[in-house]
């Protein structure tokens, strides 16, 4: 099913705003008062054509994302994409191979009673990382690490990681793990529970998924790599270090949330320890499907 707006005309939107996320949010701060404050980000829908560039963007960047070093199969499927010549032969082939594990699941006809969820909850995983990467820093912060989402969001473990950097501070760095969640209009009442439950995820899971980041990657700075050896420790012992995160995808913005999200945490006290993320945007199943069109475009 094609797009209800034409990949060029969302590629030129996107493009006439630099082509980033960022200038097709809004954020505001929210809950400055609470123990776990949190920001409200909220995609634009004010044209059918702001939300589809904003949809453009999100696949353009998986896309680019989950071919990685093959930068060749990204061209291929950016330059079919926008022609709206499908790929064939073994073109189409390999970059199939790259869409297929997230994306085919979700254009499939799904048995009675049964859906699949994947494709939204991997769509939230890539707003977090993009509202991530172009959120505004303070100064003398810089981000020394941001971990991007993995292939599936099936995968076991956390969802996310973000490092940061302070200059002429008494901690240089601090970690944040990240658990993502989408709460749409087909989940009935609060997004409170939904909260929660992430909450105590990190609560009971966080030493466990940060143990998967205990590497010491080569492209580190050495103080960085040291840093990371000791992420599940700095957890563990709640040190003031180790923050959490909670992001919720949602169709529309609960006038209050993440009041209570403290108390699921409660071993981490000190300032900034827990921060929230609601990302809104109307209808997000149906942005999803959108973000889905426009990678199987060139298949």
């Amino acid at each position: 099913m094609a797009p209800k707006v034409p990949v060029t005309v969302a590629q030129s939107t996107a493009d006439a705003v630099g082509g980033n996320l960022g200038a097709l949010i809004v954020r505001a701060a929210q809950g400055t008062n609470q123990t776990c404050p949190w920001e409200l980000v909220t995609v634009s829908a004010t044209t059918s054509e702001a939300r589809a560039a904003a949809a453009w963007v999100v696949a353009d960047a998986i896309m680019a994302g989950r071919t990685g070093l093959d930068t060749d199969s990204y061209r291929l499927w950016r330059q079919a994409t926008l022609s709206g010549t499908p790929l064939s032969g073994t073109d189409r082939s390999i970059v199939h191979g790259y869409a297929y594990p997230v994306f085919d699941a979700a254009g499939r006809e799904q048995k009675p009673g049964r859906k699949y969820h994947g494709l939204e909850g991997y769509v939230s995983e890539w707003l977090w990382y993009l509202t991530l990467k172009e959120a505004p820093l303070e100064t003398g912060e810089s981000v020394e690490f941001l971990s991007s989402p993995g292939p599936t969001s099936t995968d076991s473990g956390g969802d996310g990681i973000v490092i940061h950097r302070f200059q002429n501070s008494s901690t240089s760095l601090i970690f944040r793990l990240w658990e993502m969640k989408k709460f749409t209009s087909e989940t009935s009442g609060d997004v409170g529970p939904t909260i929660r439950k992430a909450v105590k995820q990190l609560h009971d899971n966080g030493a466990i998924y940060l143990a998967a980041f205990s590497w010491a990657d080569k492209h580190l700075a050495a103080d960085t790599r040291v840093f990371v050896s000791t992420l599940p420790r700095q957890w563990a012992k709640a040190e003031a270090t180790s923050n959490a995160g909670v992001s919720v995808t949602v169709d529309s913005a609960p006038p209050k949330a993440f009041h209570t999200a403290h108390n699921h945490l409660p071993t981490h006290k000190h300032a900034g320890a827990l921060c929230g993320r609601i990302v809104a945007i109307d209808n997000f199943e149906s942005f999803a499907k959108d973000v889905r069109e426009y990678v199987w475009t060139a298949l």
